[in-house]
């Protein structure tokens, strides 16, 4: 064989192995979520409102808390837990909890819009309250 026939060769190994690698990382993405119970998700959004109303007066707590709760989402509706699978919007959110120069409540506050948008897709609220949620 001369050198072009090699040459062509690994080429289309490489080109063959690219395509392998590119097709799992594709499917692995994928997450099979479970769907929570009327009395899980009634929990969650009871948990969820309490603690957005703590953030005023203790905004450090509430931030952990709101961690904890999607964190508790995820597992129970059997999402991958390693730090690179989380959400794009979870990841934000603890880089934003975790300021520690500039505005530290913003921050914060941020976090808070972050993890509240998580819970928002993990945890959807009955049709009659979305609409009431919307109003006020």
């Amino acid at each position: 064989m001369d050198t072009t026939t090699l040459v062509i060769i690994g080429l289309a190994v490489l080109v063959i192995v690219l395509m392998l690698l590119f097709s799992r990382g594709g499917r692995s993405r994928h997450v099979d979520l479970q769907p929570l119970s009327n009395e899980s998700r009634d929990r969650y959004l009871t948990d969820w409102d309490r603690i957005e109303m703590r953030f005023v007066d203790a905004p450090e707590e509430a931030v952990r808390e709101a961690d904890a709760i999607v964190m508790s989402v995820l597992r129970e509706r059997r999402h991958p837990l390693e730090t690179r699978k989380l959400p794009a919007d979870v990841q934000a959110a603890r880089k934003d909890a975790s300021m520690e120069r500039g505005d530290r409540t913003e921050g914060m506050r941020r976090a808070m819009l972050r993890y509240r948008a998580v819970m928002e897709k993990m945890v959807p609220a009955p049709r009659e309250e979305r609409s009431r949620r919307e109003m006020a």
